[in-house]
């Protein structure tokens, strides 16, 4: 017989309490068990807290980032825009000529619907990132999510001359997690990346995020800037919350990310690139569900 240990929940007569118990067999030839139970409400309370106010914080820093990038995200809605006016417009010309060439239109109509498709991916992607909800479990690809993210930062990367290059597993890279704390761990990533950039002297312009399967049930992702790097001994604090070497920045990109990744039983760490920049990386288990 091996020992075990439960929580659980119960009403009470004003509110839900938490018990945990827990039963450890006694060595010995009668037999016999220790069996404890504990009332466990208060500390449940404090854990839901701290669950809570940490979702309000990444929602925030979500809600800022989105703000820092309005901008760019102005502009990529304008480009599906002004093609939809540019189209219906050339449509209102080829109307007026007898008869109408249909050829045309049909073209035209066909680039109108392409052009409103693209912006209400763009808006369906901000509604996503914006919205504040209860994280929900799903099996996801990572690489689609990548790809969500990257587009989404295209005009941005852009207007800073920078270039994001993903290589990425041709195989789906299938996680169980919720899809909007994942994709802000990919756009932390990227946009602190291309603010280091912005910051060094030198370098290429260019971010890689790559994605592989590891030998041990795992998702591995790298996203890999040319900027100044990490300076000595601060590999570790680049993730402690409100550390930042921004004039103007929080300092919890970082630090949000990390308990995304280790929320959904990752780790993350950074590491200096052999020349310029540096490689931060996250894994991730695979998910069971995505293998079978």
């Amino acid at each position: 017989m091996t020992g075990f240990a439960l929580d659980y929940s119960g009403s009470g007569p004003t509110t839900d309490r938490w018990f945990a118990m827990s039963v450890v067999p006694l060595n010995r030839p009668e037999g016999g068990a220790v069996i404890s139970h504990t009332d466990v409400t208060e500390r449940k309370r404090a854990e839901l807290e701290l669950q809570r106010s940490r979702q309000e914080l990444a929602h925030f820093t979500r809600v800022s980032t989105m703000g820092e990038l309005s901008a760019s995200l102005a502009h990529e809605l304008s480009q599906p825009l002004t093609g939809i006016l540019t189209n219906a417009q050339a449509a209102q010309r080829f109307l007026d000529v007898t008869p109408p060439d249909l050829g045309e239109l049909r073209t035209i109509v066909s680039d109108i619907i392409s052009d409103d498709k693209r912006a209400g991916e763009v808006i369906q992607r901000l509604r996503d990132l914006l919205r504040k909800d209860v994280p929900h479990q799903l099996v996801l690809d990572l690489n689609a999510l990548i790809r969500d993210v990257a587009r989404l930062l295209s005009s941005d990367a852009l207007i800073r001359n920078v270039t994001i290059t993903l290589d990425l597993d041709p195989r789906p890279l299938t996680v169980t997690g919720d899809r909007v704390q994942l994709q802000q761990v990919v756009l932390n990533l990227l946009v602190n990346a291309m603010e280091a950039m912005a910051d060094g002297a030198e370098g290429d312009g260019s971010i890689v995020v790559r994605t592989q399967y590891t030998d041990v049930e795992a998702v591995h992702v790298a996203v890999q800037d040319a900027g100044p790097g990490l300076r000595e001994g601060t590999h570790d604090l680049v993730f402690e919350p409100f550390y930042t070497t921004k004039p103007a920045g929080m300092g919890m990109g970082l630090s949000i990310a990390k308990s995304i990744v280790e929320a959904h039983g990752g780790v993350i760490w950074a590491a200096n690139n052999p020349g310029r920049g540096v490689t931060v990386h996250f894994a991730m288990p695979v998910s069971i569900k995505g293998s079978e």
